[in-house]
């Protein structure tokens, strides 16, 4: 156990650092432009596919109510409203589905709610798309560096959604970027918006969930908003005694050094080394199942559709945190679920979004199948090498014959390390269009906006392809 952290030092201070950082004028990675481009495509379709579902039908009536205007889209609906609005609902849409990108490394949802605040304000503003690519940059080098400094994984076993807490940092750092925002009036957004942290994590499963994610995003935009207006915070509120990382983390469980160059250090190291930590999901369902769901796959293959008596899951520790108690309560719950999950790739051969209606759920030889899964959590995996990075998955299958066949995976697809081709990400882009009901034609005109947009194509190509006469009721409506 470290030393514990000061959380007040006699350099400039943690807010600082971040604001600095986020004001600071260093020059595009050119390298990025094309992972921005997938991560554009990877989120707004992510969001689109979420377009008749319950919970988004419910917030989108809630915003037509408030009566928002602006011209930020709205990217399931296609219509306008202000920036922080749009922040809100695409947010949520993006994350609707647990369908959005994560990192391998800690528990954290970077683009739904970093990509939502970006476009929205440089619709609103006219921005120059040019700057996405360092502003993304930004945005995925503070969530990172921050849940890091927090730790994370004390921040998140206490309860929290680092998506959401962390979030509204990275999204805020991000925007200031893009608008080329002073590092003091940085310093203001950053203490207005680590008031607004929340998110709770016993809320997974739950329409709630996918809300944190927009809320975080809706949340980056107002602070950036009031904070150029001249609205004031403490500018030392991240380091304060009982401030963002003493409220958020745990000083004796932080890592070691002064924590202001720790987190310079860590903030530039992760400038450049977020596509190592980074990953598009091949399935809509937590990222905590998929592991289990690439074995489960592969082991599919093996048994030849020999009866199924037993399957075993053993996971990292830890690894079972995002996951709800068994058996999960609905469709809904069932994407947090390790057991249903399992079952569906065993029995169907894919997970895909269909799997994920009420319809699906209720299937009577899944839900027979998924009774007969356990899991549990070890330090040692029973198969394979003894040591593991980030996580592993070891997946044991007992046919009725008394036959045992095992598969391990420690790297999913999807994974940065081991990325879906152009091909496999544009099917997934495709299905879920068609899933929220945008016409062919209209998908392969947002894919090639979205993609130029990441190399400083005009927003305007996006709003153009998301219009609402390119509407259809959707695959799954």
């Amino acid at each position: 156990m470290g030393a514990p952290m000061p959380l007040r030092t006699d350099t400039d201070g943690l807010t600082s650092v971040l604001a600095a950082f986020a004001a600071g004028d260093e020059t595009a990675r050119d390298e990025h432009e094309d992972l921005l481009g997938r991560i554009l495509v990877d989120t707004v379709g992510s969001a689109l596919a979420s377009a008749h579902e319950p919970a988004e039908r419910i917030l989108q009536n809630w915003a037509a109510a408030e009566g928002t205007s602006g011209r930020a889209t709205v990217w399931t609906t296609g219509r306008t409203a202000s920036a922080a609005t749009a922040a809100l609902l695409n947010g949520t849409a993006g994350h609707q589905l647990d369908y959005d990108d994560i990192s391998p490394s800690m528990p954290i949802h970077p683009s739904t709610v970093i990509v939502p605040a970006l476009l929205a304000v440089a619709e609103q503003r006219g921005a120059d798309t040019r700057r996405l690519v360092q502003a993304y940059d930004v945005g995925a080098a503070v969530f990172r560096a921050v849940a890091d400094l927090l730790p994370q994984h004390v921040h998140y076993a206490r309860g929290w959604h680092t998506t959401s807490t962390v979030g509204r940092l990275a999204a805020v750092a991000a925007v200031a970027r893009l608008v080329e925002m002073s590092s003091e009036h940085a310093a203001h957004a950053l203490g207005i918006v680590a008031s607004m942290a929340a998110g709770s994590r016993p809320n997974f499963g739950s329409m709630t969930k996918p809300l944190h994610a927009g809320l975080a995003a809706r949340d980056a935009v107002t602070a950036v908003d009031l904070a150029e207006a001249g609205f004031t915070a403490n500018p030392r509120e991240l380091e304060a005694d009982a401030g963002f990382f003493d409220r958020y983390g745990d000083p004796e469980l932080a890592p070691l050094g002064d924590p202001d160059e720790t987190l310079a250090e860590r903030l530039e190291y992760w400038l450049d080394a977020w596509p190592t930590d980074w990953g598009i999901k091949r399935y809509p369902a937590c990222y905590g199942t998929h592991r289990s769901i690439d074995a489960s796959l592969a082991l599919r293959e093996r048994i030849a559709g020999a009866p199924i008596r037993e399957v075993r899951i053993t996971v990292h520790p830890r690894g079972t945190r995002a996951l709800v108690a068994f058996p999960p309560a609905s469709a809904t719950a069932a994407k947090f679920s390790a057991e249903y999950a399992v079952s569906v790739a065993l029995q169907r051969g894919a997970v895909v979004l269909a799997d994920f209606t009420e319809d699906a759920f209720a299937e009577p030889e899944t839900t027979r199948l998924m009774n007969a899964v356990s899991i549990t959590e070890s330090a040692e995996p029973p198969a394979g090498a003894p040591t593991f990075s980030g996580g592993y998955s070891v997946v044991e299958v007992v046919t009725e014959d008394g036959a045992r066949h095992t598969e391990r995976v420690d790297i999913t697809r999807g994974d940065g390390r081991n990325p879906l081709s152009d091909e496999e990400l544009r099917d997934k882009f495709d299905d879920c269009c068609a899933t929220g009901g945008l016409t062919a034609e209209a998908a392969s005109t947002l894919h090639t906006a979205l993609v130029a947009s990441a190399r400083g194509g005009a927003l305007q190509q996006v709003a153009a392809a998301l219009a609402p006469e390119y509407r259809t009721e959707g695959r799954l409506a």
